[in-house]
This record gives structure tokens, sequence and C-alpha cells, in this order.
């Protein structure tokens, strides 16, 4: 299997933990009428601030205790194998790195503020993380078979990067990818994209492109929805 690329904890320039303050600050205002609430539980939780980029060594002691799950800091985007692997051992990578300020809106590449303020906030919840770990888990069974590798990420993409989910609130993003971009955040509540019941064999079927906004959105009915969807996506792929 595909090793991680893994990187040394470093110190943040002054100008890095300003981006991370403006990315922080600009999500801030709108965050409990878009997001989950499990999303600003996992903020607070965690003691994420606008203040600096966050001590991933002290934010990994909050998460472990609570699901033991953990970030690892990688230089950015990890291959599928190596991803999915990190799921299965209840790790998430962080790219130990931030955006550029020009793309502040939205950036393909996984940074420090995709990842550890996108992703781990939900991972504060046992039910998420156990579906992470499990996802990781049958994904790594087919590692060596191309075309049912992609459908199971394609149902990681749908179904935990850009979903959004009805609450008793209204209609809200229950995904990563969505919650760390203020412009897809936007984008994904408006009228633009297509919103789809959330469905395994739809979703098994459609591709992605990661270097776009997403026109094609998935609803669930609840979480629960998600997390017990894995059997009978499983049982799809063989």
């Amino acid at each position: 299997m595909a090793a991680p690329h893994l990187v040394r904890l470093r110190d943040f320039t002054p100008e890095e933990h300003n981006t991370w303050k403006i990315l922080f600050e600009r999500q801030a205002p709108k965050r409990a009428e878009q997001l989950v609430e499990l999303f600003s539980v996992g903020i607070q939780t965690l003691g994420l601030s606008s203040d600096r980029i966050p001590d991933l060594t002290e934010v990994n002691r909050k998460l472990s205790s609570l699901t033991g799950f953990r970030g690892v800091p990688v230089e950015g985007f990890e291959e599928p194998e190596s991803f999915y692997e990190m799921l299965a051992r209840r790790e998430f990578p962080i790219g130990y790195f931030i955006r550029d300020p020009k793309d502040l809106g939205y950036t393909p590449a996984p940074d420090v503020f995709h990842d550890l303020y996108g992703h781990l906030p939900f991972l504060i919840d046992p039910a998420y993380a156990t579906f992470c770990e499990a996802l990781g888990k049958r994904t790594m069974k087919v590692a060596h078979k191309p075309e049912l590798l992609r459908q199971w990420e394609r149902l990681f993409w749908y179904g935990a990067e850009f979903p959004l989910v009805k609450t008793p609130k209204g209609i809200r993003i229950f995904g990563a990818g969505i919650a760390s971009s203020f412009d897809e955040c936007a984008y994904a509540l408006s009228d633009k994209p297509e919103v789809l019941p959330f469905d395994i064999e739809t979703i098994r079927h459609l591709e992605f492109d990661i270097s776009k906004i997403q026109e094609k959105i998935f609803l669930l009915d609840s979480p629960e929805q998600l997390y017990s969807c894995l059997d009978a996506f499983e049982k799809g792929c063989a």
C-alpha cells in the first residue's frame, strides 16, 4: 500500500496565521445558519479559533479522547490508497500548509484550513468517526481494483465532502468540503446547484471534478442515512 507523505510539525509564519484568521472570521457569522450543529460544537470542543492556526498536537489530544481519531500532518493531497488506509486507522491527513491569500474563497488543494477546520470538527462525533473508519476499511478491500476503488471515492466525495442534510431547522451543510469554503457554502445553499436525493446507486456512477465547485449535491434525510449505507454500497460492488 502507498505510504502517506508525512511532514514534521512546524511553526507557521505570521502571514500564514493571518490567512487562517481571515478564513475563520469570514466563515463565522453564518456558521450556525449554514452548517449542521455538530460542526459548531466540534469547533468549540476542539478549541479552534481565529487567533492562529491551531496546535495540531493539542487538537489531537482533545479529538483522540473523544473518538480515537487524530490528524496527521502530510504534504497535501493523499493518493486514495494511503488516504483510505489512514481512515481505517482512525487517522485523517492534514495538509500542513495554508492556501495563498488569492485562493481565500475556494482552493482545490486540501490545506490545513480544509482538513483541520473542515473535517476534524465532524470527527468528534462517535457515529461519524465510526462511519469514516468503516468506509476506510471497506475501501481498502478493493484498493487493487481501480473501478471499484473509484466507486468508494465517489461515496466519500458525495457523502462526506459535499452533502447537505435535512434538519428540524431546515437544510444544512453536512460536508467538510463545503464547510471549509466560503464560496462553496453560499453556492450549496443557493438555487444554483442541482440538489438530488441521496442515492447510493446514482453516486456509485457519478464522476466528480475536485477542481470545480460542485454542480450536483446530494441531500441526506439524516446523517444516519449515510452511516447505514455501507453494507448496501459494498454489496453493489460485488
